[in-house]
């Protein structure tokens, strides 16, 4: 007989375990599947995971703890919340964030091994002013994508501050590619060609900068000539990439799932959902399913959409609702409430892949991923 102990037994009465509608599955093999194939493929390259906007939807913690493990040079986020978020859940990793970030908030910060991407000359010019205490930063440098980054003609003066002001220490210079999942090759090699001229007068000044990085997952088909010694890894350490790369077996890490909530028939003529966008053509068989589009099924699949009852594809028919979503299972015998759906597959042949999804949604993968929301439960296994 398993006895609880006092405190979990006092838990379990105010706290019981609920079983999930949805569950956002993760597994960890084949996270570090795709790990190792970049470091396997380009060897002479360091890989720093980028967990920005919740892990591109897979959960920032569950991911950063896998991580957290890797010895990595550090792990990427795009807001000092997300960095708070890590520290406060125990992840040990360097942590570089790319996104702004307040001086005043920097000038605070006692985050320990936490650094900092510095984007414009304005932000550098008051940290140089603000900050009384060593500071890590990596400085971005604006090659054409025209966003973020010094514009090359500041980079004499970013020089200067940085010189002036030994508590602003360099770690690392950096920059993006603005075409990097196209097959045109032109901005790309513009930018590079920029990048180059750029980083002579960093190498020449700063000897002992740890990282030159201007690649993310897709750029590393562009930089196999470039200087740089580290690549941020983002959609693609997911097991997704929207480019073709045959030096790389990908394996998706992300599965959604959630559970049939509901079964009932209606007649011909019947109609389904908000104003009234289905029409049922024959007596249907129809179920629902407590996930909708605030819970990352895109209300952009409504009635071209599919999900997966049984090992078989049903179609979604009517809009697709905020927590709701109508599926026809007419073509399945003995379904039952509590029966599993498959929203999103980790099969990325299924027609419920990300990228699949991402085509009939006419958007990009990332945007699918990062619409599933922080609430829903992680597992990994």
């Amino acid at each position: 007989m398993n006895i609880l102990s006092p405190f979990r037994y006092i838990k379990s009465l105010f706290f019981p375990r609920i079983s999930s509608l949805i569950t956002v599955y993760i597994d960890e093999t084949a996270l570090l599947h795709n790990l190792q194939e970049y470091k396997q493929s380009y060897p002479d390259i360091q890989f720093a995971p980028v967990l920005k906007s919740n892990a591109y939807g897979h959960g920032l913690v569950p991911i950063a703890r896998i991580l957290d493990k890797e010895n990595l040079p550090f792990l990427i986020v795009d807001s000092y919340y997300e960095a708070l978020t890590l520290r406060n859940n125990h992840i040990k990793s360097p942590i570089l964030i790319i996104g702004y970030v307040f001086p005043e908030t920097i000038k605070k910060s006692r985050l320990k091994n936490v650094h900092f991407t510095i984007t414009s000359l304005s932000q550098l010019q008051t940290l140089h002013d603000l900050i009384r205490n060593p500071i890590s930063i990596h400085l971005k440098i604006d090659t054409g994508m025209h966003r973020q980054g010094l514009l090359p003609s500041e980079i004499h003066q970013a020089i200067t501050l940085i010189k002036h002001n030994p508590r602003l220490r360099l770690q690392g210079v950096c920059s993006h590619l603005a075409d990097a999942d196209s097959k045109r090759r032109k901005y790309n090699q513009a930018q590079l060609a920029q990048w180059e001229q750029s980083i002579q007068f960093f190498k020449t000044t700063f000897p002992d900068i740890s990282y030159y990085h201007i690649s993310a997952s897709a750029g590393l088909l562009h930089t196999s000539t470039a200087t740089h010694n580290l690549a941020r890894l983002g959609l693609g350490l997911y097991g997704i990439s929207t480019i073709e790369n045959t030096k790389l077996s990908l394996k998706p890490v992300l599965k959604l799932t959630s559970i049939i909530s509901g079964i009932k028939t209606i007649k011909r003529g019947d109609t389904v959902g908000y104003n009234n966008t289905f029409i049922a053509s024959h007596d249907m068989t129809i179920a629902t399913i407590p996930a909708g589009y605030s819970e990352g099924v895109d209300r952009r699949l409504s009635n071209i959409g599919q999900v997966e009852v049984a090992g078989k594809l049903c179609p979604i028919i009517g809009r697709i609702s905020m927590n709701i979503t109508t599926i026809d299972i007419t073509h399945i015998p003995d379904v039952q409430v509590g029966d599993n759906v498959i929203l999103i597959h980790d099969n990325p042949l299924s027609p419920l892949s990300v990228s699949h999804i991402a085509d009939q949604c006419d958007t990009i993968p990332y945007e699918i991923l990062i619409h599933i929301p922080p609430h829903l439960r992680r597992e990994v296994r």
